[in-house]
């Protein structure tokens, strides 16, 4: 999502929307809004931004962290959010056999992860 500019971002949803039975879901990470803009500071993230530049590639896109906008977002689309997670909540709910001591093991804080279901 995050190498899509904002528009395309719009319109791979609602293509998903278009071909998704009720009831099927969608699973994405998102690259956090709020790191995108500079709003948060995490570490790591420039790194990982000149990273990408260097391949020739940019991170375009964000999406709201916050869970209410992630919903508000997926609605617009037809889906019903079960659950959007931070990397602290990833690394709690699928990997409890991993102490988390600030900075996630392999889970990066400025993503997010969310699954939906089409209505």
């Amino acid at each position: 999502m995050y190498y899509l500019p904002a528009g395309a971002v719009q319109q791979l949803l609602s293509c998903i929307e278009s071909i998704s039975a009720p009831k099927s879901r969608v699973m994405m990470d998102f690259l956090h809004l709020s790191s995108l803009s500079g709003a948060t500071w995490h570490p790591g993230f420039e790194t990982l931004w000149i990273s990408v530049l260097n391949k020739g590639e940019r991170m375009h896109s964000g999406i709201d962290e916050r869970p209410a906008a992630v919903a508000a977002l997926m609605s617009k689309f037809g889906f019903h959010t079960h659950i959007v997670l931070t990397a602290k909540d990833l690394v709690k709910h699928y990997m409890p056999h991993v102490q988390y001591r600030g900075v996630p093991p392999t889970v990066s804080p400025y993503f997010g992860y969310l699954s939906a279901e089409k209505l």
